[in-house]
């Protein structure tokens, strides 16, 4: 966003009001960008789409770029109201929440680890680091650590030590977030893939086999996504000379992929949570639970033929299998 992107929740056009204040959230299951009114005490959930067509809200009028902005602030907030602030990635790039104080340890540990071993493979230096949190602590690796700093300095053009901690203290402070999503990120595909990737296919009825490896070969490929940004963020710490000397480019690229994982785990949390509750063996509870997954994969994963022609096969194929 530009540095002159409204900053604030508000929207010109009266029809937005007639109904109350509205409130602006995804919807349930589809998680459609929505505005939610009540309509005799009941709640009335229109997308947004819809109601700046009914507005005739043009896309380019202050309006319709303000609903951009709500659409976009809904990937980072469960709702936001008129006069709200708009998410902060919205504009400065900060995140709009923290992570915690282990996720920042980790994740101090992790980035000097790349320092020491980023600068001392250029010296010609071998050192062995078991790379677990808080290994810098230890008094020989805080020596390791400043003579890797007091390399980076030498090898740094105009830049001193105390600008290259101050610039390792940056990246520790980004690669916090990204820490913040490696863990329940991981921990809930860990525990998807030892449920869905491990199912003996002799308990499952021959008629819900082809469903089962259709949702399989759909949760390889969305765990292989998932995985492979966190290993993009991995091989770009490996050069960590380079990320030193161009900051800002590191800092945005980290951003980038922050707000990615984080979109990302909002969306797959109650597929994780489904499988966390899922029994290791075939059940009619454990269809279901394959069912909501296939709904929420084959839109990201197929192409919209497969999809649609795959859907009508499975609603047909679920449908049996639930009428006792």
């Amino acid at each position: 966003m530009s540095q002159t992107a409204p900053q604030i929740c508000y929207l010109s056009h009266a029809g937005f009001r007639m109904l109350g204040e509205p409130v602006f959230r995804l919807s349930e299951g589809t998680r459609v960008p929505s505005m939610v009114v009540l309509l005799d005490s009941q709640e009335a959930v229109l997308p947004l789409q819809s109601v700046a067509r009914e507005f005739r809200v043009e896309p380019t009028s202050p309006d319709g770029q303000m609903l951009t902005l709500i659409e976009q602030a809904l990937e980072f907030v469960v709702s936001i109201k008129l006069g709200d602030k708009l998410p902060s990635e919205l504009n400065d790039g900060e995140a709009s929440w923290e992570p915690n104080g282990q996720d920042r340890r980790v994740a101090a540990s992790r980035v000097r680890h790349n320092l020491v071993r980023s600068v001392f493979a250029r010296l010609g230096k071998r050192v062995t680091i078991t790379a677990t949190p808080g290994w810098e602590d230890q008094p020989q690796h805080q020596d390791w650590v400043r003579q890797a700093i007091d390399a980076a300095a030498a090898h740094l053009e105009s830049v001193d030590e105390a600008e290259v901690t101050i610039r390792v203290a940056s990246i520790s402070e980004e690669m916090a977030y990204i820490e913040a999503m490696r863990r329940p990120l991981t921990r809930g595909i860990t525990n998807m893939r030892e449920k869905l990737l491990h199912i003996d296919s002799g308990e499952i009825p021959i008629s819900q086999q082809e469903t089962f490896k259709q949702v399989q070969s759909l949760a390889r490929l969305g765990i292989k996504q998932v995985m492979g940004r966190f290993d993009d963020v991995d091989v770009r710490l490996d050069d960590f000379l380079g990320v030193l000397r161009d900051i800002p480019a590191a800092v945005t690229g980290l951003r980038r992929q922050r707000d990615w994982l984080f979109r990302t785990n909002r969306a797959w949390t109650a597929v994780f949570t489904d499988w966390e509750a899922a029994p290791k063996h075939f059940n009619e509870f454990l269809l279901k639970i394959v069912e909501r997954t296939y709904v929420f994969l084959a839109p990201r994963f197929m192409t919209f033929q497969e999809w649609t022609t795959t859907e009508s096969k499975f609603k047909k194929t679920t449908l049996r299998a639930t009428v006792w």
